[in-house]
């Protein structure tokens, strides 16, 4: 899957450093990063460095955003960082800085673009794509909350952890996650895997059910409502297979595969999916499987190997 960046490694761990001159700064426009443009050449993913945007003028310690989107916060202690260091990959560095988006006009006249998050799996280095999407988690987490949303005041940034702080009323926020489930059910009786459309989205491919982890739940639980919900079924034997972030949505997604129990009708929540239906193990699309846990998921029902995995222990019907 996309996080799988051996031999590299992921850290997020917090620390105030400034940035150095080869350190890479990540920049986005709405769900679009600057990268350098590719030629028949090069095809390979970049990100600018520090020192090649401070020599733009599009960051530095002189710089002042014209719009607070584009601002990093000051710290509770009223110290102004030269950037927020969101993690590191490998040896490499990746940084949110203060951005002139008058100078980044200018600086995407040049040979860089703004590429769609959504593409960055396309292009390789893979280290660099992942680094390119869970930037993107960190800037819209940054983007949402420069106003605490107690009493309106702007938040400034923790000292000891990544956390922002409202230094009128004390208000604090931390990076959150929202848990989801992806669920693989198969009809044992007959062999076959139920696969969903989604309603009114652009992606139209077979998808597997899946949905949000709801307060006072288990992701257990969750499987079985969700499916009560989008397809009217009930399941058992739950068998977790993996977990995924996912940084589009900020989610955490934990893959399941179980077994359908009792009939096999289908009451479709056309709110939520546009058509449900089983099928044929071989029918199962066989897109690229590295890059989420859903392709994943399906490239292993399609092989018949999802009772590899061990049923769950501890399965929670409340939610049946």
């Amino acid at each position: 899957m996309f996080q799988d960046i051996e031999p590299y490694s992921f850290s997020n761990d917090f620390a105030w450093v400034d940035p150095e001159p080869a350190d890479r700064v990540l920049i986005y426009r709405g769900a679009k990063v600057v990268v350098a443009k590719r030629s028949a050449l090069d095809d390979t993913l970049h990100f600018p460095s520090y020192s090649t945007l401070v020599e733009a003028g599009v960051v530095g310690p002189q710089v002042v955003a014209e719009q607070i989107r584009s601002a990093i916060p000051k710290r509770i202690d009223g110290i102004k960082p030269k950037g927020l260091l969101l993690f590191t990959v490998g040896e490499t560095a990746y940084f949110r800085c203060e951005v002139s988006d008058t100078a980044l006009d200018a600086f995407l006249e040049g040979p860089w673009e703004l590429m769609p998050i959504a593409e960055l799996h396309h292009h390789a280095p893979n280290y660099r794509a992942f680094a390119g999407m869970v930037g993107y988690e960190y800037h819209v987490w940054y983007d949402t909350r420069h106003f605490c949303g107690c009493c309106g005041e702007q938040m400034q940034h923790g000292v000891v952890e990544r956390m922002l702080q409202c230094p009128h009323c004390g208000c604090m926020e931390f990076s959150r996650l929202f848990p989801a489930v992806i669920v693989g059910i198969v009809d044992r009786q007959r062999d076959r895997v139920l696969v969903s459309r989604y309603a009114g989205r652009q992606y139209k491919s077979y998808a597997l059910i899946a949905g949000f982890c709801e307060m006072g739940e288990t992701v257990e639980q969750t499987v079985h409502r969700e499916v009560m919900e989008e397809v009217g079924l009930k399941v058992t034997n739950l068998r977790y297979y993996k977990s995924q972030p996912w940084p589009p949505s900020s989610s955490l997604l934990f893959g399941f595969f179980c077994d359908l129990e009792g009939e096999n009708s289908i009451a479709l929540d056309d709110h939520e999916l546009e058509e449900a239906e089983w099928v044929r193990r071989e029918d199962l699309p066989q897109e690229e499987e590295g890059y989420s846990l859903t392709r994943e998921m399906m490239g292993v029902l399609r092989r018949g190997e999802e009772t590899r995995y061990p049923i769950a222990r501890y399965e929670d019907k409340q939610a049946r």
